[in-house]
């Protein structure tokens, strides 16, 4: 059998990677990396949002508790009755699941170094670039040693000429953080890393530095720098510059160095390292589990019979209307994203899914393809954002929905932030749903 699976982020990879393993020949077809490049470093499946009107609680109202993930997890799929998870843990104990996935995400990128650290059982305590304390649930290597709950004395490593990251600001957030959070009987410093000459003219390029730290000759030169930085209790907390693409092998280095446990702070732009790092980790697991990967964007999806047979896909840089390649499949795929990815798109005017026309639904349940995007946004920061949930609905298979409420194409899935009724900036639930769904989209295709 052969499957065609659209888009190259974590829902698609997942998807592709399920497929494979089940004896598919599977191609994915991507344009880009997607919005999973631009994650910070955590796996977010239920982490909580107190600070966003409708978002994930982070105690139980009626002890004062932080709640731990697991029961965050189960308030999504029993408060919103349309939200992917919803459907996704109607059969299945959610801890399972998400275990189950976790492990089999952990599989496919421990080669590349990236291991998925965490459980539903407890919140992990991370901090941000700007101090902010988030409470996640997964976390992939590099922030997700940095829980803050276990550190007797936390430091953060501010690296003179390094943008994007102020020390002493971020030491103030913090602390308020943490006192507000019950977790400030914990010393707080910051430490100053004077790079050498060679690494110090590398600061102002983030990437160029996270992988000179991955050289011999770079560590030759810091070693003896980082050194005094070393305490007994220590919990060393570097910008996310790590390494490039092995941050495994840099923080054993680090650790092996100062004696302490180090990590990196959870980055955003400019310092987004860790999603380009998980990026990289899913291509190869692709390659290794011989996933065709062709670079593309699916234009067109041929129909016969209620099924889909075959998709075309114009090639990088081709205008549009172009002729391009045409690949059969017996099972598709759709992981094409929101807005990033290109699979809800602007068109004349109005929001539209471009490849099979699917009507879109917001939170509510309501209809919002055919609407001017500009309709679908509150002036309001903390509440409902329409645009921002607009997606596919699918039956119990991950099969979408037709605007009569049918399944108009019996071999065609869904996953990912194509999904709609969820907003995954306001619930964090954004590739908790990329990796729950494309696994299950994966094996329910491979049963065509």
């Amino acid at each position: 059998m052969t499957a065609v699976v659209v888009g190259g982020g974590l829902a698609g990879c997942a998807a592709a990677l399920e497929l494979r393993e089940r004896g598919c020949e599977v191609m994915l077809v991507r344009a880009g990396p997607g919005s999973t490049a631009m994650s910070w470093g955590t796996l977010d499946v239920a982490a909580a949002s107190p600070l966003r009107r409708g978002g994930l609680p982070l105690r139980d109202p009626t002890t004062g508790r932080a709640l731990a993930p697991a029961r965050r997890l189960l308030g999504v799929a029993n408060a919103n009755t349309a939200h992917p998870y919803a459907t996704l843990l109607r059969s299945r104990s959610p801890e399972s699941e998400v275990k189950e996935a976790a492990v089999a995400l952990d599989g496919w990128l421990a080669p590349s170094g990236l291991r998925v650290l965490g459980s539903l059982e407890q919140t992990r305590w991370l901090a941000d670039l700007r101090g902010a304390v988030r409470a996640a649930d997964l976390a992939f290597t590099g922030a997700g040693e940095g829980d803050l709950a276990s550190a007797v004395e936390i430091a953060l490593v501010d690296v003179p000429g390094l943008g994007g990251f102020e020390a002493r600001p971020a030491l103030r957030v913090l602390a308020a953080e943490l006192a507000a959070l019950g977790l400030s009987r914990r010393a707080l410093r910051v430490l100053r890393l004077e790079l050498p000459p060679g690494l110090a003219a590398l600061a102002s390029q983030p990437a160029r530095l996270a992988a000179a730290l991955e050289t011999a000759p770079a560590r030759d030169a810091l070693g003896p720098l980082l050194r005094p930085l070393a305490a007994e209790g220590r919990l060393l907390l570097f910008p996310p510059v790590l390494g490039l693409e092995r941050v495994d092998r840099v923080l054993a280095w680090l650790s092996d160095t100062t004696g302490c446990r180090c990590a990196e702070l959870l980055g955003a732009p400019p310092l987004p390292l860790a999603g380009y790092r998980l990026d990289r980790a899913l291509v190869a697991a692709l390659g290794r589990a011989g996933v065709g990967v062709r670079a593309g964007r699916v234009t067109s999806i041929e129909t016969e019979g209620g099924r889909a047979v075959g998709v075309g896909i114009a090639e990088p840089g081709a205008p549009d209307g172009a002729p391009g390649a045409a690949l059969a499949l017996d099972a598709l795929v759709l992981a094409s994203g929101r807005f990033v990815g290109g699979g809800i798109v602007e068109r004349d005017g109005r929001l539209a899914e471009p490849l099979l026309d699917l009507p879109l639904y917001d939170l509510g349940g309501r209809r919002v393809d055919g609407l001017a995007p500009r309709r679908l946004v509150r002036r309001d920061y903390e509440g409902e954002q329409p645009l921002f949930a607009a997606g596919a609905r699918t039956d119990a298979r991950l099969r979408p929905l037709g605007p009569d409420g049918a399944v108009p194409l019996a071999n065609a899935f869904a996953a990912g932030d194509l999904l709609g009724s969820f907003d995954p900036a306001r619930d964090r639930t954004g590739l908790g749903v990329a990796l729950l769904s494309g696994r299950r989209a994966g094996i329910e295709a491979a049963r065509c």
